[in-house]
């Protein structure tokens, strides 16, 4: 994926790591606070473990034997910062009055945001319907590992990803416009010429407004704002804690771990509820060097 200026800049504003908090060499040296979770859905050693072979031996469709080892797991709790903020209506928004200020909070992981490396990567790491459940407080057992939490510039980050929506926002509508106009031609030669077609450029243009609309819900949902906003101010901002068992895996012939597993502890579905993969976070920590490396670090902890 191509870096955008846009793009750049909020990475470059994730990347203002100072330090790690909440380690779990912190946590040996003095007790730990209660802690604001989402409780994890109740479950059984033996369920998680199956869930974890599974997945190890799954290959796309077909499942192969395994030549993987599973050398360490454990549960992770994954650090999410919770953002209140306030943010002005643009003139754009044609149903609220331009000015206006409204409120909104969503959601960011803590653990991976200095490591994003595109915004493909930062845009998997928002996660505002984590804000809908229930949190409660919690005290880790010394076999559980608390996430780390890199410091970031909140406004700069939420600023920069709105800059960014607006800029697609932008370009939408000028394709959309263009697109309008081609679509009235069209109808226009087609009662000269059935036989003429689509106008040329029309479809790349079509398959560019398709792209710019996915990309619009995209960073709407990170921000979780369903309104045209022209700035936005962080007011409040906490940390809570998501249950993920972590399982790290090995080539049989290699001694280190080379890949992770990342299952989610809070059961899904609306029929029937199950665990399952973190898939976005997986495939992040896949790809994502620096990811790896941090939760490699977390994980092998206890080892």
């Amino acid at each position: 994926m191509l870096m955008t200026a846009p793009a750049q800049e909020i990475l470059e504003t994730t990347r203002k790591v100072s330090k790690i908090v909440a380690t779990r060499e912190k946590r040996e040296d003095m007790p730990v606070s209660l802690l604001s979770v989402i409780p994890p859905s109740a479950f059984e050693g033996e369920h998680l473990e199956r869930l974890v072979q599974k997945m190890v031996k799954k290959r796309g469709f077909i499942r192969k034997r395994s030549r993987e080892d599973v050398v360490l797991r454990g549960i992770v709790w994954m650090p999410y910062y919770r953002m209140q903020y306030a943010y002005s209506r643009s003139r754009e928004d044609l149903i609220q009055s331009c000015g206006k200020t409204g409120r909104g909070e969503t959601a960011l992981n803590a653990m991976f945001c200095g490591c994003a490396g595109n915004e493909c990567d930062l845009s998997m790491l928002f996660r505002p319907n984590y804000l809908k459940r229930k949190m409660v407080a919690y005290s880790p057992r010394s076999d559980e590992i608390i996430g780390p939490a890199f410091d970031v510039d909140f406004d700069g980050v939420l600023s920069r990803v709105l800059k960014r929506l607006n800029e697609v926002k932008g370009e939408f509508r000028e394709l959309r416009s263009t697109l309008n106009k081609d679509y009235v031609r069209i109808r226009r030669f087609s009662v000269i010429l059935p036989a003429r077609g689509k106008l040329k450029g029309t479809e790349e243009r079509s398959a560019k407004m398709g792209k710019l609309n996915a990309l619009k819900n995209i960073f709407s949902m990170c921000l979780n704002l369903g309104e045209d906003a022209e700035s936005i101010e962080v007011r409040r901002n906490n940390i809570f804690y998501y249950p993920t068992l972590v399982a790290a895996l090995k080539q049989k012939e290699h001694g280190e771990a080379e890949r992770f597993f990342i299952i989610d502890l809070v059961k899904r579905g609306l029929i029937s509820k199950a665990f399952s993969l973190e898939v976005a976070l997986t495939k992040l920590c896949s790809k994502n060097d620096a990811c790896r490396e941090v939760l490699a670090k977390s994980v092998t902890s206890l080892d």
